[in-house]
C-alpha cells in the first residue's frame, strides 16, 4: 500500500513538463507514471496543478541571537514550501568546532519541521576542526571575507583553497573595505560599498584558476561581480547564488523603510538589482536562497550603527519567485532549477531536487494564475514581520510534502509530529 498518491499532476523540471501520478512509500517516491495502481492511505487529485521537488534553501540562520528558533523558523519554512534548509555557521554557538556542530544538530533533531544540513564555518586557524566537521556530516566549508561572524583574510582564503577539503561556500564581501564614516545615519550601501563585493569575487576567481577547485559564491549582489564572472562561468567550477531581497528591493527601499532593511550585503543600486534579473534569465545564476535572518522590529528600531544585519525571508521565497513567473520574468522550469535542482546539485544531494522513482518524497504542489498579498497575520516566523507585508505575490503552495508526509496545506501546518532529518551529500 502506498502512503500517498497524487493523481494527474503536471510535474515540472528544468527539462520540461509531464502529467503523471506520483506515489510515495516510506519517505521516498515509489512510482511515477500514467496511473498508480493499488491502494493508498491518502489520494489527492492534482488536475490543473503543478508539482515540483521541495525547495532547498542554502542560506538560513536560526537560533540565538535571532528571533527564530529551530521550531519557529522551520514552521515558516514548511509553510512556504521549503522542505530542506542549510544552516550557516552564524548563531550561538557559531559552528567553528565539531562540538558546536553537534550542539546545533541536537537542537535541529529535536525541533526542526523540515530537513536540515549544516555549513562548517572557517576561521583563520580551525583547519583541523573543519576536517572533523566535514567528516561528521557538514556539507561545505563556509568562508566569510567580511561582515558578521568569523572572517577569513586573503592569506587565510588562500590556505583554505590549498588545504581545506570539500566545497567552499564563500561570502565575497571583503570586510577591510568597509568604511568608517562620521555620520550617525549613513547609507548602508556607502559604508559597505559594492567594490568590496567585486574585490571578493576577483580574489575567488584568481584562486579558482590557481587551484581548480569547486566553490559556491553566496549572496552575489552587483553588476560588477557578474561582469567578472560572466566570461568565465562556463570554464570554471563556480556556482553562484542570490537572495530574493536583492532581486526585489534596492538601496532606495532601505532609505524609505529604514534599518529594518539593513542586511548583509547591503541592498544595492537599481542597476545592480536589474542586472541580477538579467543574469538569472541567462542562466548565470544557479540558486536562489533566502539568507533568512529574523530580527524583531524592536531589535531593528535603533540607530544605523547598532541595527543588526538581516531580513526574514524563508517563507516568502517561493511566493516571490512564483510572482516572477506570473509576470513572465522567468518560466516555471527555470524557477524549479533555481529553487530545487540547482541547490541539490551544488551540495551533491543526489536524492533531492528531482521527482523520480527512488528520490526523496519532498514535494510542492501549487497552482498558477492567482495572486495574493502577504498578510502579517499569516506569518509563522517569530519575528512577526516581513519586508513584503502588503505586497502582491503568488499564494503559498497548496500542499507541501516532506519525507512523504503532508507537512502544510495553503500556508498552514498540518501535523505537529513531523520532524526533519539531516541531509548528507552523496
Amino acid at each position: 500500500m502506498y502512503d500517498l498518491v497524487i493523481e494527474d499532476a503536471t510535474i515540472v523540471s528544468s527539462k520540461g513538463r509531464l502529467v503523471a501520478d506520483i506515489a510515495t512509500k516510506g519517505g521516498t517516491i515509489a512510482y511515477v507514471g500514467p496511473r498508480a495502481r493499488g491502494r493508498a492511505k491518502h489520494k489527492i487529485s492534482a488536475i490543473g496543478k503543478f508539482l515540483m521537488p521541495g525547495v532547498i534553501d542554502l542560506n538560513v540562520q536560526l537560533g540565538s541571537p535571532f528571533a527564530d528558533t529551530w521550531e519557529t523558523g522551520t514552521q515558516a519554512a514548511a509553510a512556504g514550501g521549503v522542505t530542506t534548509l542549510i544552516a550557516t555557521g552564524l548563531g550561538e554557538p557559531c559552528t567553528v568546532t565539531r562540538r558546536a556542530l553537534r550542539k546545533r544538530r541536537k537542537e535541529a533533531k529535536a525541533e526542526s519541521r523540515v530537513n536540515f544540513g549544516f555549513f562548517a564555518a572557517a576561521t583563520s586557524d580551525n583547519g583541523q576542526e573543519l576536517e572533523a566537521m566535514l567528516t561528521d556530516g557538514a556539507l561545505a566549508v563556509e568562508v566569510r571575507l567580511g561582515g558578521d561572524g568569523p572572517v577569513v583574510d586573503h592569506e587565510g582564503l588562500r590556505a583554505l583553497f590549498a588545504n581545506a577539503p570539500g566545497l567552499l561556500a564563500i561570502y565575497p564581501e571583503v570586510g577591510d573595505m568597509a568604511l568608517t564614516i562620521d555620520d550617525p545615519e549613513p547609507g548602508h550601501n556607502v559604508v559597505r560599498p559594492p567594490e568590496a563585493s567585486e574585490e571578493g569575487v576577483r580574489r575567488i576567481i584568481e584562486l579558482v584558476k590557481q587551484y581548480n577547485r569547486r566553490v559556491h559564491v553566496c549572496n552575489l549582489t552587483t553588476a560588477a561581480e557578474l561582469h567578472l564572472l560572466d566570461p568565465l562561468k562556463a570554464d570554471l567550477p563556480i556556482s553562484v547564488g542570490v537572495t530574493p531581497h536583492h532581486m526585489f528591493m534596492n538601496a532606495e527601499s532601505h532609505t524609505k523603510l529604514g534599518h529594518k532593511l539593513k542586511c548583509e550585503p547591503p541592498l544595492r543600486d537599481e542597476m545592480d538589482r536589474r542586472s541580477l534579473w538579467t543574469a538569472l534569465k541567462r542562466h548565470r545564476i544557479d540558486a536562489v536562497s533566502s539568507n533568512h535572518r529574523a530580527w524583531t522590529l524592536e531589535q531593528k528600531a535603533v540607530g544605523y550603527w547598532d541595527a543588526p544585519n538581516g531580513i526574514p525571508g524563508i517563507e516568502s521565497t517561493f511566493s516571490l519567485m512564483m510572482f516572477a513567473v506570473h509576470h513572465g520574468r522567468i518560466g516555471l522550469e527555470r524557477m524549479v532549477e533555481l529553487l530545487s535542482e540547482g541547490p541539490a546539485a551544488i551540495l551533491g544531494l543526489k536524492s533531492k531536487g528531482r521527482i523520480e522513482k527512488g528520490a526523496d518524497a519532498d514535494l510542492v504542489l501549487f497552482s498558477e494564475g492567482t495572486l495574493d498579498r502577504i498578510d502579517k497575520g499569516h506569518l509563522h516566523s517569530a519575528c512577526g514581520w516581513s519586508p513584503y507585508i502588503g505586497r502582491e505575490v503568488s499564494p503559498r503552495p497548496d500542499l507541501v510534502v516532506m519525507n512523504g508526509r503532508i507537512a502544510a496545506m495553503k500556508g498552514e501546518l498540518t501535523d505537529d509530529t513531523i520532524r526533519g532529518t539531516e541531509v548528507k551529500a552523496g
